[in-house]
């Protein structure tokens, strides 16, 4: 065995080793399926699961608000692509306000919350994904080339839109 093979069992082994170390629920997610019945705004959906409304807001991105720019274009991206459809729900636990909170899987395996932010129509939330390199990334691609929201001389996030702080001109950085 030459030193790069051995070397790649390693760290398979270590790899390996850690994930089995690690409990269950720290990377494996439980996730449920259920039918859109409403899109509420970009980042908001109603699904019905089994017998049950649910109420299912989108892990780790902001969407613009109604009424704010690119609001309804973010919603009507959501729309366009789940309402009505059966989706898959990462769950990543409950909000204080008792909602869901997922990453929404489309039927052919998109990743709805990712696309939204690669096509400008959602913030990557720091705050609450901090670790989800891959929308940080996205996040980024969408600023640089001002795709969406980004083609906005000053687009105000939604957490300051919704605070009445309209005017407010804000730099999101990214870390």
């Amino acid at each position: 065995m030459n030193y790069r093979s051995a070397r790649s069992a390693c760290l398979g082994l270590a790899a390996a080793l850690s994930m089995a170390a690690m409990p269950l629920s720290s990377w494996a997610l439980d996730s449920f399926s259920g039918k859109v019945v409403s899109v509420v705004d970009g980042d908001t959906i109603n699904i019905m699961h089994g017998d049950t409304k649910e109420k299912v807001i989108f892990f780790g991105i902001d969407c613009p608000e109604i009424g704010q720019d690119f609001g309804d274009q973010a919603r009507k991206f959501t729309d366009d692509r789940c309402y009505h459809q059966v989706v898959t729900i990462e769950d990543h636990g409950k909000d204080s306000k008792g909602r869901t909170i997922g990453v929404v899987m489309l039927a052919d395996g998109t990743n709805l919350n990712q696309d939204l932010v690669k096509q400008g129509l959602a913030w990557w939330s720091d705050k609450y994904a901090p670790n989800d390199a891959t929308l940080k990334q996205l996040h980024a691609n969408a600023k640089s080339q001002k795709i969406g929201l980004w083609s906005a001389p000053n687009p105000v996030p939604p957490w300051i839109f919704r605070n009445g702080s309209r005017d407010v001109q804000a730099t999101i950085k990214t870390k």
